[in-house]
């Protein structure tokens, strides 16, 4: 990946499924995962990867926290 961006410890899932892993952030209850290609995922700023490790901090939530492909 070429984005500086996007996560250290980000897993690719599968083609088009990836995930940040609790350990990320302090306080995320829930994996984050981002639906995109390694193309889309590589245009992807900052913001997108705060806004869903964010998400995954709320409280209640279950299982993951997604970012769709349009991202932003």
């Amino acid at each position: 990946m070429q984005n500086e961006n996007i996560p250290k410890d980000i897993k690719k899932i599968n083609e088009v499924t990836w995930e940040i892993p609790t350990s990320y952030k302090e306080g995320m209850n829930v994996p984050a995962r981002i639906i995109a290609t390694e193309k889309l995922l590589n245009q992807m700023d900052k913001g997108v990867f705060d806004q869903v490790t964010n998400v995954a901090c709320l409280p209640g939530i279950v299982r993951h926290a997604y970012c769709m492909p349009d991202g932003h």
